[in-house]
């Protein structure tokens, strides 16, 4: 999808990891908000300026919260 971006605003971007919602309603089951909510990235290291995306942790509902007619799938390194 940014592929050949080039915006000011991105810089040149390369998707790292592809996490879908997938919805029980074609019209959604849950406001977008909430469902970002269920994503938590954080640097393995605070005191080091990340360099690559393997300098992360990124967690996917690390509460398990559940949402209702909404199926998380996780796509790593796509």
């Amino acid at each position: 999808m940014f592929e050949h971006d080039r915006s000011a605003a991105r810089g040149e971007m390369a998707s790292q990891k592809l996490i879908i919602f997938k919805h029980a309603d074609k019209l959604g089951s849950a406001p977008a908000h909430k469902l970002f909510d269920l994503i938590k990235v954080t640097a393995k290291n605070p005191d080091v300026p990340a360099r690559h995306f393997s300098d992360y942790n990124v967690e996917i509902n690390p509460d398990n919260v559940s949402i209702n007619g909404v199926e998380i799938i996780d796509y790593a390194n796509v």
